[in-house]
């Protein structure tokens, strides 16, 4: 099951399992993902299922979205990219950890892949540890993230016009 992997600031780390086919993230709580945070809009982006995986989309934010230190409108997630909102970094898991099972010999391992050394981070497909969000000047802001099984994105419609009478 595909995740997300909140990993700063660490006092939101927490890791999030995506089920929904529709998943809001912002700052508001009618967001599935709330992330209160001031650099998040409060309508920041959304997640859509595609297939097994999802696809990142921004709603315009005022600060960006970006995935492995690229900004992007919007985006098909690959297990393992770095994914950043306002002042939020976030790894994308898309399926089972590849780790050595216990009492594996060096035989075994080396059939297990190793992601190639030395180049960027979106090589590698890591995080980014170049990227210092300029809007932030270095400071985190933030709050705690709530997450709403269960819940479903809809869109909120603008407010009627009032006429007079």
């Amino acid at each position: 099951m595909p995740k997300l992997h909140i990993l700063s600031p660490s006092s939101l780390a927490t890791t999030i399992e995506l089920a929904e086919n529709l998943i809001t993230i912002g700052r508001t709580p009618e967001n599935s993902i709330c992330i209160q945070d001031t650099n998040v809009s409060r309508r920041h982006g959304i997640l859509v299922r595609d297939g097994d995986n999802y696809q990142l989309h921004d709603f315009k934010s005022a600060n960006g979205t970006f995935v492995n230190g690229e900004q992007i409108m919007a985006a098909k997630l690959k297990d393992g990219v770095s994914i950043r909102f306002g002042s939020v970094e976030l790894r994308y898991e898309s399926g089972p950890a590849k780790v050595a099972p216990l009492g594996a010999t060096q035989a075994d391992q080396k059939m297990l892949p190793t992601p190639p050394k030395g180049g960027s981070g979106k090589e590698r497909g890591g995080m980014s540890k170049r990227m210092k969000p300029e809007y932030a000047a270095g400071v985190l802001q933030s709050g705690p993230v709530t997450f709403h099984p269960g819940s479903s994105a809809k869109p909120i419609s603008p407010p009627s016009p009032k006429t007079s009478e």
